[in-house]
């Protein structure tokens, strides 16, 4: 019997051929219908957590699963080449796949809206922009292997914005987690309007009609009469029905001592036994929106930190919260996915969202 500690690099590399075996990143292109040529990097770890990190598109994440289980919801559009993209009014919504995460942004986001003379679609460039470059590591640091996906994206237009976000996407071997790092920086010679919101999307089998979700909001101000007319039920779930209206929340949150915000979505409240934490650094992301929708084939929970509301740049500009970016000014964002396997985790992770 080997004497070598379970799970070190050792063990692992005496039992197995090469590291993909068990986990790593493995790049391929989709070869058919609108998704055709889209690059894309599949992650794998060893926990059992399997993300798509998809550099075409803006480096969002489509697929999410945990052993098997999948956590993102999947639009009917699915993926879609950027260059279907269009930004007049909704029509981002014709390539909108849903997916773990979707960014909105970076010089607006939301709604439509006509913003200083400009005319503005829905969520702006970021989800449908290349990465120039994107690059990807596997590395051992002791015992474990430490996966790291990076890139650009460049939002800019002649007498425009000049935005880049650099984007890196950080988990490992032995993790049931990552996180995103985001540095956007105005290489403009103009300052700029800075908006961004993080359209996290969770779908069946994680979310089902005795899902509940758990935050650390203070208030929780409905958008719409249809959002107002079921408030109590903010973060209770039921059957998917036809022709419901989407429900949109905006949380003023209570950060905790480390000034991080953490969000649980339990899978099944009768057995919480499952689940995700999505936490977010509030000093740079001080907004959150609920967007829920449980329609029939549009059976979604967005959980979205942001450093402005879902109702538009002109909205936000009259509010008097729209951000800007001054000529080589830098801002930093950070978020996390965590999944919650087994009760104890899922009951602590409750736990701390308590006020």
């Amino acid at each position: 019997m080997s004497d070598t500690p379970a799970n070190s690099r050792t063990f692992l590399e005496e039992r197995t051929g090469r590291l993909s075996q068990i986990g790593g990143i493995t790049p391929f292109v989709h070869d058919g219908s609108k998704a055709k040529g889209v690059s894309t990097l599949r992650v794998r770890t060893g926990r059992g957590l399997e993300f798509w990190v998809i550099p075409d598109r803006g480096m969002d994440i489509l697929e999410a699963s945990f052993r098997g289980v999948s956590l993102s919801w999947h639009s009917p559009t699915g993926v879609t080449h950027p260059a279907y993209f269009s930004n007049r009014g909704i029509e981002w919504l014709r390539g909108f796949f849903g997916g773990l995460l979707t960014t909105c942004g970076l010089s607006t986001a939301g709604a439509p809206s006509v913003d200083n003379g400009e005319t503005l679609g829905l969520h702006g460039y970021m989800n449908n922009t290349p990465a120039e470059p994107c690059n990807w590591t596997e590395e051992w640091k002791g015992d474990d292997c430490i996966f790291t996906i990076s890139g650009k994206v460049r939002e800019a237009s002649v007498f425009g914005p000049n935005l880049v976000l650099e984007r890196t996407i950080t988990t490992s071997l032995a993790s049931s987690s990552f996180t995103v790092k985001d540095v956007v920086e105005n290489q403009g010679i103009a300052e700029s309007p800075l908006m961004l919101l993080y359209h996290w999307n969770f779908g069946f089998p994680l979310l089902t009609d005795r899902s509940q979700i758990h935050v650390p909001s203070v208030t929780r101000d409905p958008s719409t009469p249809v959002s107002a007319a079921s408030a109590e039920r903010w973060n209770l779930f039921e059957e998917p029905q036809r022709g419901i209206d989407e429900r949109v929340y905006f949380h003023s949150m209570r950060p905790d001592a480390d000034g991080r915000v953490t969000a649980v979505l339990v899978s099944d409240r009768e057995r919480p036994e499952f689940g995700i934490a999505l936490s977010y650094d509030a000093s740079t992301l001080p907004e959150f929106i609920e967007w829920k929708l449980t329609g029939v084939n549009h059976y979604v929970l967005g959980l979205e930190p942001a450093n402005c509301r879902s109702l538009g740049r002109k909205a936000e500009r009259e509010r008097g919260t729209l951000q800007f970016l001054k000529p080589g000014e830098r801002h930093e964002f950070h978020t996390e996915l965590r999944v919650l396997e087994g009760a104890e985790e899922v009951i602590e992770a409750v736990r701390k969202t308590a006020l």
